[in-house]
């Protein structure tokens, strides 16, 4: 009995901050050594904690239901509602048994295998980000991230879960398809140093400043590598108010997919960023996602309008709609998305 709960808390350590999670000891040892070095290079007056980790920041009430957002997260995750495995396993053995090439073709190499899966999934991200914000049904399950007005590591994980089932079913299926190609074509399933070159490709992600891509520390990499690799500061953009930023940086890994579709920004200098949620013109909407049940519940609502809309049926007369109001001074902002507004 013992034993069981022993793992059954090791695994729950391990979804928190585990080695897959951002929040994992080393990663986030990595960001207060790049902090430092920021903190030092830029000469930023203050002591360096005051700086790094802000009061007004880090007991905000959007930080509180991050944490929420967070927690609940876990818990599904630990019961496997957003595992992707065994999907993938099934769509790669089906493309393999219905192509394959007899005999298989020489071998493919392991780094190449690795890289293929990595560039697939990340492709992926990239597209079910980008359709979340341009499709009116599905915005409102990524709008619960967006409506974040500070970021800290942990708004990373400020997801519905339709948002995630929809991310774990799609990319799970591209990564199926590459996997049972490689099989078909090669008689080649990815072995273990494969499975070991893939992660290590998020390790080197998550030791680059990862945690920094939602906080108020800003980083980037530079034009040349810009172009190649998302910098915590290009996501920032992502989530900004400012009309240059719209619709901006969708990439999470790979900078190439932006570049390719039209879609990347690359700052020339340290800009200004201001989050929540907006209309067309940057002016704050009323805070919709102030708890978690609203964090849950009004995404559904808004996405169920939408469906409604768009079958021609009447929904019931909605609530005022939210008029944008002069903020106090110094009060965080609000970042627009292409799809906040009928």
């Amino acid at each position: 009995m013992f034993g069981i709960e022993s793992e059954s808390f090791r695994s729950l350590a391990d979804l928190i901050a585990g080695p897959s999670s951002r929040l994992y000891p080393a990663y986030l040892l990595a960001t207060l050594a790049i902090c430092a070095v920021i903190h030092r290079r830029r000469k930023i007056s203050g002591p360096f904690l005051s700086w790094l980790v802000p009061r007004a920041i880090y007991l905000h009430a959007s930080h509180i239901v991050d944490i929420k957002v967070f927690l609940l997260g876990r818990v599904l995750a630990g019961l496997g509602l957003l595992n992707m495995v065994v999907f993938t396993a099934v769509v790669a053995a089906a493309i393999a048994e219905r192509f394959a090439v007899g005999g298989g073709l020489a071998p493919f190499p392991t780094l190449g295998v690795a890289v293929l899966l990595m560039a697939v999934s990340d492709f992926a991200t990239y597209w079910v980000h980008r359709v979340h914000h341009e499709n009116r049904i599905i915005w409102p399950f990524h709008s619960l991230h967006h409506s974040a007005e500070v970021m800290t590591p942990i708004t990373v994980y400020r997801k519905h879960p339709v948002y995630d089932l929809i991310s774990s079913f799609v990319r799970g299926l591209l990564i199926g398809v590459l996997q049972g190609t490689l099989l078909a074509l090669f008689q080649q399933t990815p072995s273990m140093a494969t499975i070991a070159g893939v992660n290590a490709c998020y390790v080197l992600f998550n030791f680059a400043g990862s945690n920094l891509r939602h906080s108020h520390v800003w980083l980037s990499f530079g034009p040349a590598l810009e172009h190649v690799f998302i910098s915590p500061a290009q996501h920032q953009i992502h989530h900004s108010l400012a009309p240059r930023h719209h619709n901006k940086n969708y990439g999470e890994i790979l900078a190439i997919w932006d570049w390719m579709f039209g879609t990347l920004y690359i700052p020339r200098e340290m800009e200004v960023i201001e989050y929540g949620l907006g209309d067309r013109e940057g002016r704050r909407l009323r805070q919709r996602h102030d708890s978690l049940r609203a964090a849950m519940l009004v995404p559904l609502k808004d996405s169920w309008r939408q469906i409604r809309k768009r079958l021609g049926r009447p929904a019931p007369a909605p609530a005022p709609a939210p008029v944008a109001e002069p903020e106090a001074p110094g009060a965080p902002a609000a970042a627009i998305r292409l799809s906040d507004q009928a």
